[in-house]
Parts: C-alpha cells; structure tokens; sequence
C-alpha cells in the first residue's frame, strides 16, 4: 500500500461510525420485526402441516433465485449510483435516469422469468419432485409476483443510496413478514392448502409493492423518473456491473437453497424437506445480524473506497466486523444449544427429532457475520465479476458435495456440503478484498468476540459430552 494514503488519524472523519450506528439501529428495529419471520414459520407448519410447508420451502427456494437474478445487481447498482449524485442536488438527471435503467431492466427480465416458469416448470417440476403438481402452481403464480418483488427492492435500495435507511427496515424487517404471516392466517380460514398459502404470497408482495411507490413519491419524485423512461438510455456501465451480479447473487441463492432443492430431487418426501427446511430457516435468519450493519456501510465503503482512504475504510471495517461478531456469537451458541427444542415449538411433529444438521449448518451464518463484509466491499468497489467467480465455484463445489453426500448421510450431508461450500467462498473473498481492493482485514481489531465464542464453545461441548445423546434430545437431554 502506498505511503500517501491517509491515516485515519491524518484525516478524521467521527461522523461515519455513528451514521452507521444509527443506520444500524434502524436496521436492527427493522430485525426485530422480523420476528414475524419464525412466527410465520411456527403459525404455518401448525396450521397447514409439515407437508405444506416443504412444499412452500422448495418453491421459495426457487423463487429467490429468480428475485436474485432479476434486481440483485439492479438494486445495488441504484444504491450506489444515488449514493454518488445524492450529495448534488441541483443535477438529479443522473439519478434518475440510472433508476429508469435499473427499473426497466429489472422488469424486462421479470418477463423472461414468468415466460419460463409458465413454459418450462410444468415440463420439468414433475419430473424431479414426487410433490410437483403442487409445487408448479406455487410457483407459477409466484412468479407472477415478479415484478411487484423487484419494483419494491429497487426503491428500498434507492432510499439507502440516499442514507435513509428506515424504510428498508420498515419494508423488508417489518411490513414484509407481518404481511405474510397475517395473510396466511387469514387465508387458512379460506383455503387450507397450498392455494391459500400462494394466495397469501401474491397479497403480501402487492401489499409491499404499494408500500414502496409511496415511498418512492415521498423521498423522489415520479415525473423526473418518468422523463427519464422517455428519454431512455442504457447505461452500460450499470449493465456490466449489475448483470454479473444478478447472476452472482443468483448463485449465491443457490448455494443457500441447493440442499432443499437437491433433497427433494433424491426423492426426499415434502414433510421430511418441511424438517430441514424448518431448521435452516431458523439457521438462516441469524445472518439477518449481519444485514443490521452491512446496509448502513455499504454507501461509507463506496466514499472511502473513491477518495482513496484505504486504510480508514479497514478500520472502520473491522469494527464494523467486531460489532457485529459481538452480536452474532452469543445467538449462535444458543441455537446451537436449544435447536430441537426449537424444531419442536415449531410443529409437534419436530418434537423428539435429533437435529444434528443444525450444528452442521452454524458455521454459513458465522461467516457471514464474522467476515461477510468483505463480500460487500468487493462488490461495491465494482468488483462484482470476482464475487461471480466466487459463486460459480462455491457453487460448483457444493452441487458436487450434494451429489456425494447426500446419498450416504441424508439431511447432515446436506447441511455438511453447504457449510463446507460457504468455507471456501468467505476464503475467496477475504483474499480478493485484501489484493485486489486493497483493504487488508486487520483482525487484531475484532478478534476478542470471536475468542470468547470459542471458549464458551468448548465449554458447552465439554457439557454435552457428559450425557449419553448430546446430538438429539430436549433441552433437558443438554442442560
């Protein structure tokens, strides 16, 4: 690194760790609403049953991937494009005409996506899972939903590029699952199946959808926006940053979602991938920790990032890293413990189950919120093409790993394949952040949570192995 970049004492700047405080707060309450996520989980699974619900995981899981591929790069680029004209009021044409590209793009490919699911899926679904009639009219009519689902994500990005980060709180963290989980109530007194399950999907995306058009006329404005859709240019600079980051992002959902697609295809029953589905919600709800703080610094990578402040933008890194750490290793340990008696307030059905695969799924959200950060400094500093290259191998690596394990070990394969998989990409990225962007990682700032989850680690090992069954069991069985 060279000498003349600043020091952060050279150059102070106190304002940024208490905008991403405050930015974190706000995301943190917008966490907490998600708390309807799990009292979806629980009201579904009792209400509609375990063979519903792994139904509904499956078809979510594709859905994401098709959302990921349609607004993941689209979004981003909106927050980091406003970031950059946000400051210059007098010239918004750059703003707008960047969210017209990344609007009308998303909405082209939103298209793309509903012609193959209306083509393709009655033709394959079938023919991979034993529950694909159900599963073909889910997802059919998710997709329809399409492009509510990418009209709501571009306009919460563009209000975080503005710094305002209450609404992506208020939309994703609280109307989004409260939505989902009252609609679902409401539709099993209706429809007590898988219809009343996608008609509550539909409905909360609608629901969003309108949410975000007034939030958009509250902190934009339509008419410039529509100018710049007659007007309308391609910006192919946000073409070759977001298209290999809808696709990273995509891959990046697969890797997440591989192990409930890949169990179902290996002929694993609806209720058994309701059981797994159950607990790798519940693992993967821990990452929401790490989304509290990567929205606030995401628009603070790009500003240090441009004005060359490299080594200010590794320590604030690293403290963002630490506040997060602190947050997520205490979370983590008490899944790790109470995780059966977790599945059991879930369904009834869950009760008594070992969840072994559960522990094995631990380590996907410890990294990202022990080093996630360095996939969001890659990909801002416009650098998308190497998190592409990170998935297409993750990726690659935990299809293969599914293929070899699933057939000999069942779920804990599964759950084993995307761990190791999310090992090697955090490496990659860690690695590409310190040599190519220049940010090296500094972990003698973090390292102290981390040093405390371990040795409270070994100590709840040390427990659990003093009783005959410390992988199944109820609380009772570990405590």
């Amino acid at each position: 690194m060279s000498d003349d970049v600043p020091d952060a004492d050279d150059v102070p700047d106190a304002n940024v760790g208490s905008e991403v405080q405050r930015g974190a707060l706000v995301n943190a309450l917008g966490a907490a609403g998600k708390l309807a996520a799990p009292a979806f989980l629980v009201v579904v699974t009792r209400l509609y049953g375990t063979d519903v619900f792994g139904v509904f995981v499956t078809a979510s899981a594709l859905v994401e991937m098709g959302i990921a591929f349609l607004t993941a790069g689209f979004k981003d680029a909106a927050l980091i494009y406003v970031s950059r004209h946000a400051d210059d009021p007098e010239d918004r044409d750059p703003l707008y005409q960047a969210l017209a590209n990344a609007f009308g793009w998303s909405l082209f490919f939103a298209g793309v996506l509903i012609a193959l699911a209306l083509g393709v899926g009655p033709l394959v679904l079938p023919r991979l899972y034993d529950y694909g009639a159900r599963l073909v009219f889910m997802v059919r009519w998710m997709a329809l939903a399409l492009p509510l689902l990418a009209f709501a994500r571009v306009v919460v990005a563009t209000t975080q590029g503005l710094k305002i980060m209450k609404y992506g709180a208020l939309i994703n963290g609280g109307l989004r699952p409260v939505a989902l989980l009252v609609f679902a109530c409401g539709a099993y007194l209706i429809m007590p199946s898988v219809v009343g399950l996608t008609v509550a999907y539909v409905a909360t995306q609608a629901t969003v959808a309108a949410t975000a058009a007034f939030v958009f006329r509250r902190e934009l404005a339509w008419t410039p926006l529509w100018q710049a859709v007659r007007s309308f240019r391609t910006d192919w600079e946000i073409i070759r940053f977001a298209l290999p980051q809808n696709l990273n992002v995509m891959l990046d959902r697969f890797i997440t979602n591989i192990d409930v697609l890949m169990l179902g295809a290996f002929g694993v029953s609806a209720q058994m991938v309701g059981f797994y589905g159950a607990g790798a919600l519940v693992v993967r709800e821990l990452r929401n920790i790490k989304l509290i703080f990567s929205g606030a610094f995401a628009p603070h990578i790009v500003r240090f990032h441009e004005a060359g402040r490299l080594r200010e933008l590794a320590r604030r890194l690293a403290t963002t890293l630490r506040w997060t750490a602190t947050l997520a290793v205490p979370v983590l340990l008490a899944v790790a413990v109470l995780r059966s008696d977790l599945l059991a307030l879930v369904s009834a059905e869950y009760a008594g189950r070992a969840a072994f695969f559960m522990l094995l799924l631990l380590p996907i959200p410890y990294l990202e919120c022990s080093l996630g950060l360095a996939g969001n400094a890659v990909i801002v500093t416009g650098h998308s093409h190497l998190n592409l290259t990170n998935n297409v191998v993750s990726g690659t690596i935990n299809f293969l790993l599914n293929l070899w394990l699933i057939p000999r070990f069942g779920l804990p394969g599964a759950a084993a394949a995307s761990a190791l998989a999310q090992g090697l990409k955090a490496v990659m990225e860690v690695t590409e952040m310190r040599w190519v962007v220049g940010v090296p990682l500094l972990p003698r700032l973090f390292y102290k949570p981390h040093l405390a989850g371990a040795l409270a680690a070994g100590a709840l090992l040390a427990v659990s192995l003093a009783y005959v069954a410390p992988a199944s069991g109820s609380l009772g069985y570990r405590i």
